[in-house]
């Protein structure tokens, strides 16, 4: 396949923050208060795909795009303002270097007009498009062994980012943001825990773009506190023996995607099996809460205590709230024009 890298010289962009710097405390947290509307939500979702091409997932990736026959048709149907871009968890070759968060152009595809090749929007033959390009990424490529999903998709944004002119177009900024990871491993093979190590020299120190707090704070960095943004990852549960035997028989040693989880459960995100026969099951890509009312909210840290004091004017009957990871959920969903006041928590 062909694949492009898109770099921008760039300052650091600390986004729309609500809150303030909040108040000291003795205890070693700080006060966050924040207060906003809720706004009338656009219908736009820019989704990225991070697929690894390494060794283990040859079986995988020739089946990967009948498992995601259900979430193209979906995509297909849907009155969803979408567009999406697909990368690798690996650095891959552009202009001589190796250059991570890379857009890969999709395959059998005319873009339209004023869009880059690497970023896919609604069009007929979108199954034809996801098979071609899928059979094109393949796997099992040199260096492709240390999947670095997290990393990637750091870059990616990085490479992405709406503010500055020469991005690579695959993010809006008043769009929601949905990733989809696929890998039957962890980051760096095994998140980084060596007792998890089945090859020698397998185990690898996670840096700090490995981390799902990291790319927690990119995507405040770059497109500011209140954006929607969940990671999805369909991969080898923890805990799954199944998965794993079945994975394994393959003939290479799998993991469970532990780190993929971590960022999943952060994010509100939906955590599938790589086993199951359909990826569309488990994906959580805001499909019905895009028009008049949110779902959830970035929070500036996960809640001291996980409390979180809630108050929606005029009042919401029956709502709840669940802190998941540093957002807060709604249920129902809070509709536009209400006016959201939230007190909680973070450690210094």
């Amino acid at each position: 396949g062909l694949f492009i890298f898109t770099s921008c010289t760039k300052v650091k962009f600390a986004g729309s923050s609500a809150t303030g710097p909040g108040t000291q405390t003795a205890q070693g947290t700080r006060d966050v208060n924040y207060t906003g509307a809720v706004q009338a939500q656009s219908s736009k979702l820019d989704i990225l795909l991070i697929i690894d091409d390494s060794n283990s997932m040859l079986p995988d990736n020739l089946k990967l795009a009948a498992k995601m026959a259900n979430f193209v048709t979906g995509l297909q149907n849907s009155s969803i303002d979408w567009q999406m871009c697909v990368t690798v968890t690996r650095a891959l070759p552009v202009g001589g270097t190796l250059a991570w968060g890379s857009s890969i152009i999709w395959s059998n595809y005319t873009p339209v007009a004023g869009t880059a090749a690497w970023v896919l929007k609604p069009t007929a033959n979108l199954s034809t498009i996801f098979t071609n390009t899928i059979t094109n990424i393949g796997a099992g490529w040199a260096g492709t062994d240390d999947e670095r999903g997290i990393k990637s998709t750091w870059w990616h944004l990085y490479n992405g980012d709406p503010h500055y002119g020469n991005n690579s177009g695959c993010y809006r900024a008043d769009a929601a943001l949905a990733t989809i990871l696929i890998s039957d491993e962890d980051e760096r093979s095994v998140g980084g825990d060596k007792s998890q190590e089945y090859y020698a020299g397998e185990y690898k120190v996670l840096e700090n773009d490995d981390l799902p707090s990291t790319l927690v704070t990119q995507v405040k960095d770059v497109f500011g506190s209140t954006k929607r943004f969940t990671f999805n990852s369909i991969i080898v549960k923890p805990g799954d023996t199944a998965c794993t035997a079945s994975q394994d028989a393959d003939g290479s040693k799998s993991h469970y995607g532990t780190k993929y989880k971590e960022l999943s459960d952060l994010t509100g995100g939906g955590i599938g099996s790589i086993c199951d026969t359909d990826f569309s099951t488990n994906l959580n890509l805001f499909a019905g809460s895009l028009q008049d009312s949110i779902s959830s909210i970035a929070l500036e840290c996960t809640p001291v205590g996980g409390l979180i004091d809630v108050t929606v004017t005029p009042p919401v009957a029956g709502l709840t709230t669940q802190v998941k990871g540093a957002s807060l959920v709604f249920s129902p969903n809070i509709p536009a024009g209400r006016t959201l006041t939230l007190k909680y928590k973070c450690v210094k």
